[in-house]
């Protein structure tokens, strides 16, 4: 009687593991088709892959470069109900399952395809614009403007933002940057500080004098020798910003490289003109650096 029972319940599992629900056992690939200008992250910072399914944010993986044809695979009724797809920049060593805010791309299933930008993660910026004075309003010298650079419109002393920008997400940040050549001809990139709006002050004075009140924009003075001497920026002299690179990027915040701008740089002049404040020069809409991503199920 009891090998009897034995036989039937051994029976039953086969059944019901052949019968089960194909949720819990079969996986199906989604893949990321075709990948442009999503750098490999530093060692402290990893790009993680979600599928958006059934309202919730499901991990596909941690990588610190994503490439095209790279494949990630979740159960079959997750990918068949998914509604699209995440790609956000998590800390290294962050246990946390949950997304951060730091989402870098995102984009919807159109059939078992969807096209990931930064649309629906940073917000469009396709009415961005921006303008910038050569000015240096922290220290007294009236005879060297070249050496700062203000993202604001003077307005004949009544000063008013210089950018037009959408409002980012808690998870990033704008920053200023200059691109210019120190005393050894070397590539140096000199941030103006990062900021949340165009109007108010940015996050860092460092560079800047102290014989006046920086204006409440985003901005810089390249003045203080003391910084600009040392190792890693190697300047003899104030920089001249004239002929220089001048561009804004976003940052994740937090920002796992605070030397180098990270690869959205939304609005650029790539040689700025020799006019000084009051005048103010352009800066272009450099869509170029937008990443994006087109990624397949099946």
């Amino acid at each position: 009687m009891k090998k009897l029972n034995l036989i039937a319940l051994l029976a039953a599992g086969l059944l019901a593991a052949c019968s089960g629900s194909d949720d819990t056992i079969d996986r199906t690939t989604v893949t990321l088709e075709s990948v442009t200008r999503l750098e490999q992250l530093p060692a402290d910072a990893e790009y993680q892959v979600w599928l958006v399914s059934g309202g919730e944010n499901i991990s596909l993986g941690r990588f610190r470069s994503l490439r095209a044809n790279q494949q990630f695979s979740a159960l079959t009724g997750q990918v068949d109900n998914a509604s699209g797809i995440k790609i956000s920049i998590e800390a290294g060593n962050d246990p946390s399952p949950e997304i951060s805010n730091t989402v870098i791309l995102s984009g919807t299933f159109n059939g078992n395809s969807a096209d990931l930008s930064i649309d629906g993660s940073l917000g469009s910026f396709s009415n961005a614009s921006g303008v910038f004075t050569l000015w240096t309003p922290t220290d007294d010298n009236v005879n060297n403007n070249q050496n700062g650079v203000w993202f604001l419109r003077p307005n004949s002393g009544n000063p008013q933002a210089g950018l037009n920008l959408p409002t980012l997400p808690e998870g990033w940040r704008y920053e200023g940057w200059v691109e210019t050549r120190n005393a050894s001809n070397q590539t140096v990139l000199l941030s103006t500080g990062k900021f949340r709006a165009p109007t108010g002050k940015d996050s860092s004075p460092a560079f800047s004098g102290t014989d006046n009140e920086a204006p409440l924009f985003p901005g810089e003075d390249f003045v203080n020798m003391t910084i600009l001497s040392v190792e890693g920026f190697g300047f003899n002299n104030p920089p001249d910003l004239r002929s220089k690179k001048i561009f804004i990027s976003v940052e994740p915040f937090p920002d796992f490289d605070d030397r180098n701008p990270f690869v959205v740089q939304p609005l650029v002049n790539p040689a700025a003109g020799n006019g000084l404040y009051p005048e103010t020069q352009g800066m272009d809409l450099n869509t170029l650096s937008f990443p994006r991503a087109v990624v397949s199920r099946q």
